[in-house]
């Protein structure tokens, strides 16, 4: 493959993730129903990227579900992530891989997935964020910024942070943790322009309905 092409394709990528809004994580272990009925509700919802999350999943589990998950999203034109795995992410073409503080790092990931493939991670902290910055992260997720059951070993940050990320991170950066539509308009008016959702919408009663609501909401309180 040539210089160009490839270059051609990191940048559809890197716009790609600019362009998100509703960035939507899914763990069976929290769905109220089947996890592929979940997503594709996800999906018709109005979601731009789902990732898939197991953490207590075998490889060999978290393969099978991925391959399901790549599935749906490529037919709906929608971002797929792949939480911590990158060999399963490379495997499965998802679009890319996120991982902690605590998992590998950008670059190990990025020498996993390849470079036309989007790396994220977590950040806790200014300084988190820099360095992930500097390490060539395709974007950042911020956070938590509410107590969450999801990350409940991770202290909320609050919204200093995220305003922190607003003013000096120059990549996309995904506001998380604990965010409901009741605490949405504070996220967003701290700096959010990409939120993350989990528990609200993957435990809620009627997840397409759910989707919709923080879709719409997003889309009139956010700029074009």
């Amino acid at each position: 493959m040539s210089q160009k092409l490839i270059d051609n394709k990191v940048q559809g990528v890197l716009e790609r993730i600019s362009n998100v809004r509703l960035y939507v994580i899914i763990s069976s272990r929290l769905c109220r129903k089947p996890v592929l009925e979940t997503l594709s509700d996800i999906v018709s919802g109005g979601a731009d990227v789902v990732q898939l999350r197991e953490k207590d999943m075998s490889d060999k589990e978290v393969f099978s579900l991925a391959m399901e998950f790549r599935k749906i999203t490529a037919r709906a034109n929608i971002l797929f992530i792949v939480n911590d795995r990158a060999g399963i992410a490379r495997d499965v073409d998802a679009d890319g891989v996120h991982v902690g503080q605590s998992d590998m790092t950008v670059s190990a990931a990025r020498n996993v997935i390849g470079f036309n493939k989007i790396v994220g991670i977590s950040t806790h902290n200014i300084k988190q964020a820099q360095a992930a910055q500097r390490e060539g992260a395709d974007y950042i997720g911020v956070g938590p910024l509410f107590p969450t059951a999801t990350k409940d070993y991770e202290p909320p940050v609050g919204l200093t942070y995220l305003k922190q990320v607003h003013r000096a991170i120059a990549i996309p950066f995904v506001a998380v943790g604990g965010i409901t539509l009741e605490n949405l308009d504070e996220a967003l008016a701290a700096g959010g322009r990409r939120i993350a959702i989990c528990s609200a919408i993957i435990s809620s009663g009627n997840v397409m309905q759910t989707t919709q609501a923080f879709r719409a909401r997003l889309d009139a309180l956010l700029p074009i």
